[in-house]
């Protein structure tokens, strides 16, 4: 599905340094502040004529910004990760039209009792930049910038049981879902009250992060991430599972596999799926 998502993008450097970014580097390294990211674009192009077996000409590009602000000492952590995706695909019945689409912003203060241990509150931010459909229909849009948008301020604690792995569990969650556009909050689309533009559910969340190296040039970033509210529906789980794979093949030249899993009830009582099989650059900073 292309539009409902409101929703990562290499060797260890490429993914941000990715032992940095999520945490896993040993405490006496990430001393200070540091700032790290990843700038690329993936293509790739099918093209047909006279194809008896049917088929249609297309070209997609697919772009994104993986950024870093991370600044530790003894005590406290202060992690901040922006991630913007957007893409397009070309075909000879449909035109241009949207492939990919997301803003997706966190913010995570920590104190450390140990080198495992924090206590944690963290901020997040989840969009897109443009109104979404689910083709081939492309009747009436689905999604639009803020429509929905998803926030949660969590408290909690994270334990890093080793260089690959980081939980976090915030049983004190308020999770805001907005959704500003008139003709989406009139049907009370994902879950907000009709005429509505804001939803607010207390509950409890957390999330897996993981960053390894499968083979000298293979590197998987994962992250998975479960809300559940304090109401009536306790213990029904809205899901988002983000999982890259990069292939370095030389230099700047990557392939990479992005794919999203998805399950919001609200949004459609169904497994959402999205990914990304692509060729491309990647330039780190």
């Amino acid at each position: 599905m292309k539009a409902q998502n409101s929703g990562f993008e290499a060797d260890s450097l490429l993914i941000i340094e990715a032992a940095e970014v999520l945490g896993f580097a040993e405490e006496d390294t990430l001393q200070g502040w540091k700032f790290h990211g990843i700038i690329g674009a993936d293509f790739g192009q099918t093209g047909v004529s006279n194809w008896v077996s049917g088929g249609e000409n297309s070209v997609t590009t697919d772009g994104y910004l993986n950024a870093s602000l991370l600044f530790k000492n003894h005590k406290y952590s202060w992690d901040n990760y922006l991630f913007l995706n957007y893409g397009i695909i070309y075909s000879s019945d449909r035109n241009w039209n949207k492939a990919a689409d997301r803003i997706t912003f966190s913010s995570t203060l920590g104190y450390h009792n140990n080198r495992k241990w924090a206590y944690a509150a963290m901020i997040d931010f989840n969009s897109q930049f443009k109104k979404g459909y689910i083709y081939p229909e492309e009747v009436d849009y689905k999604t639009d910038i803020l429509a929905p948008a998803y926030s949660n301020l969590a408290l909690g604690i994270t334990y890093k049981s080793d260089r690959r792995f980081a939980y976090f569990l915030a049983p004190l969650t308020m999770r805001t879902t907005l959704c500003i556009d008139d003709s989406l909050s009139d049907i009370g689309a994902f879950g907000v009250d009709p005429g509505k533009f804001v939803l607010l559910e207390p509950g409890c969340y957390a999330s897996i992060s993981t960053s390894q190296h499968i083979l000298d040039n293979v590197d998987l970033v994962s992250k998975i991430d479960f809300f559940t509210s304090y109401n009536k529906n306790f213990g029904n789980f809205d899901i988002n599972w983000d999982i890259l794979v990069v292939f370095k093949v030389y230099k700047m030249l990557t392939l990479t596999l992005n794919a999203t899993i998805r399950y919001y009830e609200d949004e459609i009582s169904r497994i959402q799926a999205r990914d990304v099989l692509g060729a491309g650059f990647t330039y780190s900073f």
